[in-house]
């Protein structure tokens, strides 16, 4: 990661790097979603909120079972969780770290309703969304990587963020979150299909109605710090003989992160 790289994730809270992912697993991505696809469902909740903005009847689809595909199909998805070019980003931006959860793949139509803006600061700690900088070093919690399998171009919508907003100490104003007003505040983030897009959760982003008259398939990896996690380990934890003769108020301490 370039100085350059740094100063500008620290200003804006993300990075758009260009091609790194070769054509053959983008294509080897789109054939395994087409072969998914009648798994691939309509998301149930209603990522919009009350936003008019919006809101739309056609509906976000997604899927998180990508990694467990029948092989050859899992192949390309699992080859992006560990991508060489994205390891020494990871490590500056998170330190040691893992996945948050498993790799998501979301589908969106012409049309398709967006998702409201969030991340910032909270009324509640959230470690998850905890940004900051001391003693020459960047400290960021949840970091999402997003690799676009079609192009997300001018005008297209999709993702969305406000340059800086890891940094905001005030909470988002509700037109803001709505994208109801403030439109010079918001960047719709463009990337070709091989670009990668790596960004805090604390930044402020989220997802316009996508206009573009093709599908819009996107990949999002998730990674934080290794004492976080969002989600249940995928292992199994065993306990030596003696925590079983524990009191569960005791086994319960030393359960790891989940």
């Amino acid at each position: 990661m370039t100085d350059d790289e740094k100063y500008f994730f620290d200003l804006n809270g993300y990075l758009v790097l260009r091609d790194v992912v070769d054509p053959d697993t983008i294509r080897r991505c789109n054939e395994a979603i087409d072969h998914y696809d009648d798994q691939i469902k309509v998301h149930e909740r209603r990522f919009e909120g009350e936003s008019k903005a919006l809101t739309s009847d056609v509906r976000q689809r997604w899927s998180d079972e990508m990694v467990a595909w029948k092989r050859p199909y899992c192949e390309p998805f699992r080859q992006l969780m560990v991508h060489p070019r994205l390891k020494p980003y990871l490590r500056e931006i998170i330190g040691d770290y893992h996945m948050a959860t498993r790799p998501r793949l979301i589908v969106m139509d012409k049309g398709c309703a967006g998702h409201y803006l969030h991340g910032g600061q909270l009324d509640r700690l959230s470690y998850s969304l905890t940004y900051h900088w001391k003693f020459g070093k960047i400290y960021n919690g949840l970091t999402l990587v997003e690799f676009p399998l079609a192009d997300e171009g001018p005008g297209d919508g999709g993702l969305a963020v406000v340059p800086g907003g890891h940094k905001a100490n005030y909470p988002i104003p509700e037109a803001l979150r709505d994208c109801e007003d403030f439109q010079d505040e918001i960047v719709e983030v463009n990337a070709r299909t091989g670009d990668v897009v790596i960004f805090a959760e604390a930044t402020i982003h989220g997802t316009l109605v996508w206009r573009a008259d093709h599908q819009r398939r996107t990949l999002l990896y998730s990674y934080c710090p290794r004492y976080q996690t969002l989600s249940p380990p995928i292992s199994e934890v065993s306990y030596p003989p003696y925590v079983q003769d524990m009191t569960p108020e005791q086994q319960a301490v030393l359960r790891p992160p989940h």
